[in-house]
């Protein structure tokens, strides 16, 4: 996932892609309804990083080869990965006629993140490592890594702000940790229905990821809009569905894998693995050779990941 920021220099293209930090917790979209009870404004560490739509990755393509091999920075990995899902307001929510999840991302998830961890797919993380103290640790490859909680306590304002889905990341803190991060945890905010974050498409992206301080820790958070909203410009209706999932919501699954795999290998961007001309491990594979990827018994719709060991796009190590 590449910065947000137009890099012109020897060929380089991102987007500049604007958001809204903590301080517009009040912003129009949001400001009729009450944050969390125990909403509390985190601090972004360095800058998410954003996956483009389709639309503004085919105005970005180049003309040399998009990928080249990630770099170590330095910083932390997630060692031993775990996927904790926060569906934000998906129950008992009704706007125009709809519930919070017509689309049954809860149902989606519900099958998939419980099979995705000793995946082949999965797999593709643990040839990258982080170094501590002199002493290397290779990402490891859990089966049974992900937890799900459908957050309906907590309204989810009209167009929640960065600082209030950061917020509500912290929310899963308290929901699955007693409010202590797992320092491999990857906190993944999926707002509902209709009540995408502020930016979304209109700002050319569909999800991004970065890192968020609270009381003197870190956690890395994945804002993950309602992808259905999003239509084909992030990926519904992408290839012929799998008998496990929905066309329309195939983009959820697409980047997702995205997103999970960038919070795995640079959960504070961009100190971990990283191109910098490419991005991160899935910016090199985006929106390329979409596949049904096997999980066990079940497959998903995918995207590839960049592989240091082939050099290449990947779907499994």
């Amino acid at each position: 996932m590449r910065h947000p920021a137009f890099l012109a220099a020897a060929g380089m293209a991102a987007a500049m892609l604007s958001l809204a930090g903590p301080a517009s917790a009040g912003m129009a979209g949001g400001s009729h309804l009450l944050p969390p009870a125990n909403f509390a404004a985190p601090v972004s560490v360095g800058r998410p990083v954003f996956m483009p739509t389709i639309e503004l990755h085919n105005r970005l393509h180049r003309v040399k080869p998009p990928t080249g091999l990630l770099s170590y920075g330095g910083g932390p990995v997630l060692t031993v990965p775990h996927m904790y899902l926060i569906l934000w307001d998906f129950g008992g929510l009704v706007r125009q006629g709809h519930s919070g999840d017509p689309d049954f991302i809860g149902k989606l998830m519900t099958a998939f993140a419980p099979v995705y961890g000793g995946t082949g797919y999965a797999n593709i993380a643990t040839q990258y490592y982080q170094i501590v103290g002199g002493t290397t640790t290779y990402i490891s490859n859990p089966s049974s890594n992900a937890s799900l909680w459908a957050d309906n306590k907590d309204k989810i304002p009209s167009h929640p702000t960065d600082s209030q889905v950061q917020a509500e990341a912290w929310e899963g803190v308290q929901h699955f940790n007693g409010g202590t991060p797992d320092p491999n945890g990857a906190y993944i905010v999926v707002s509902s229905y209709h009540h995408d974050p502020q930016g979304f498409l209109s700002s050319g992206w569909c999800a991004y990821h970065g890192a968020s301080s609270k009381n003197g820790n870190i956690i890395s958070y994945t804002n993950m809009p309602y992808m259905p909203d999003g239509g084909s410009s992030c990926g519904a209706n992408f290839v012929s569905a799998p008998s496990d999932e929905l066309g329309v919501d195939e983009g959820f699954t697409i980047v997702l894998g995205h997103e999970y795999n960038e919070s795995v290998t640079d959960p504070q961007p961009a100190s971990g693995w990283y191109n910098n001309s490419y991005g991160e491990i899935g910016d090199e594979c985006a929106w390329t050779n979409i596949q049904n990827d096997p999980f066990g018994s079940n497959s998903f719709t995918m995207q590839p990941e960049y592989s240091n060991a082939s050099a290449s796009c990947v779907h499994s190590y």
